[in-house]
């Protein structure tokens, strides 16, 4: 194992400015869509398995400060995405009661939206768009999450969060978000009442 040493800390009392970004663009409406990817060639996302239950799921998205988890079959193919609102939404308490268990007995299978259920964005095309166009998708989509896909290789190549559009831009959103809270974000970037 290496040795690894901590590095020389120094006292902040004369530091009195923030740097700028010099020659680094704010990123608005008009940015290049792809900006707001997270690229999972370069960040490997947070994956699970079907059977793994959802109590997991919050706890090891909560660990990492992720807001969705890929969830993979035992031979480690796609199968769908399970998000915070997936976990946070009615459709939970429903399925436990309709399945007889308890909340915490439910597996990842029983909450997540299946792949087949699932719309995504092709990189060629989130690369030729603005990170405008993508929420317009997002809200005509009506999700918080789109995955971005790579057809050359039939791969998931990426995911594109509306909590990391907002980050960037510098919008307020609620931590936890509500379905309605989407809406919120699109009306504030756009502008009440406007057509999108």
């Amino acid at each position: 194992m290496k040795n690894y040493h901590e590095l020389k800390t120094v006292g902040l009392e004369a530091y009195t400015r923030l740097a700028a970004g010099g020659g680094h663009e704010t990123t608005n409406l008009d940015s290049p869509a792809d900006t707001v990817m997270t690229d999972f060639r370069q960040i490997p996302p947070l994956t699970m398995s079907l059977t793994e239950s959802i109590s997991d799921a919050t706890q090891a998205m909560r660990k990492v400060h992720v807001r969705s988890v890929i969830v993979t079959d035992s031979s480690g193919d796609f199968r769908g995405i399970l998000t915070v609102m997936d976990l946070e939404s009615r459709k939970v308490l429903s399925q436990a009661t309709s399945l007889g268990l308890k909340r915490d007995d439910l597996s990842i299978k029983d909450v997540m939206v299946n792949r087949d259920k699932l719309r995504g964005v092709s990189l060629s095309a989130l690369q030729q768009g603005t990170i405008g166009d993508l929420l317009k998708t997002l809200r005509n989509e009506g999700s918080m999450h789109m995955l971005v896909v790579d057809p050359a290789s039939h791969e998931i190549c990426g995911i594109i969060s509306a909590s990391e559009i907002a980050r960037r831009l510098q919008v307020p959103v609620e931590i936890n978000l509500q379905a309605s809270s989407f809406r919120d974000l699109v009306d504030a970037l756009f502008g009440r009442g406007e057509a999108v």
